[in-house]
Order: C-alpha cells, then sequence, then structure tokens
C-alpha cells in the first residue's frame, strides 16, 4: 500500500515531465493550445512561432533574479520544479518585460510556462 501512494504522488511530477519533453497539440473545447518546449515545436502556428523565437531568459544559470523580455502577449507565468510544485505564479498585464525574483529557490532546474490567450510554452532553466 506504501507504495501505490508513493507513486500516485509523483504523477504531478511525471505529467510535468512528459509535458516539458513532448511538443503537442491539445484541444480545450473550441480553443486549440500548442505547447512547444525549448523551441522545439511543430505545426507553422505563426502566434505559436512568433511567442517561440520572441521570449528571452536570462541569466541563465539564474542567482538571484530571472529576468524575461518579449513577454507583450503573455498573460500569466508559472515557475514548477521537477517534482511538479508550482513555486510561484506570475500575473502579467500588458507588459513586455518582468524580473522574477527566484533567490528563494533551491538550487536545481525548474521549468517556467507562458501562458497567452491561444498558446502554452513550456522553458525550463537552472537556479545557482
Amino acid at each position: 500500500m506504501p507504495m501505490k501512494k508513493l507513486l500516485l504522488s509523483k504523477i504531478p511530477f511525471i505529467f510535468i515531465i512528459v509535458m516539458a519533453l513532448l511538443t503537442a497539440t491539445y484541444s480545450f473545447g473550441q480553443t486549440r493550445s500548442k505547447l512547444i518546449t525549448d523551441n522545439k515545436f511543430s505545426g507553422t502556428d505563426s502566434l505559436t512561432l512568433k511567442l517561440a523565437e520572441n521570449i528571452k531568459l536570462y541569466p541563465v544559470p539564474a542567482k538571484t533574479e530571472l529576468i524575461v523580455e518579449n513577454i507583450s502577449g503573455v498573460t500569466m507565468i508559472e515557475i514548477f520544479d521537477v517534482t511538479g510544485n508550482k513555486h510561484m505564479t506570475e500575473v502579467c498585464d500588458k507588459q513586455d518585460q518582468i524580473t522574477i525574483t527566484v533567490n528563494q529557490l533551491n538550487r536545481g532546474i525548474y521549468f517556467i510556462r507562458f501562458t497567452a490567450p491561444r498558446v502554452t510554452l513550456m522553458k525550463r532553466f537552472v537556479k545557482e
């Protein structure tokens, strides 16, 4: 029984890893959302291509803050660790650049998810 609980507790981790490694298209009702990871993508949706090419993250590895540029179409940014735990959410309201304080995060690999009206983009960064 404890093994079953352990496996069930790891489902968010497995989900995030699979989502971050695969490029896929999902349907949510009549809205289609593309998941893009590390600039690997399929399809020719111009909105998806523009978002994937334009968003810049630096410095990587990040120590105290992460600067994100070219996010004018992004409405929300979320940061997850490799186990799938969400560590922060930033709401973006017509901003082109945002500075995210990451000094409270432990060292490691994190995934950052950008949500726009019809696109979801995931990238990863290292916290030093």
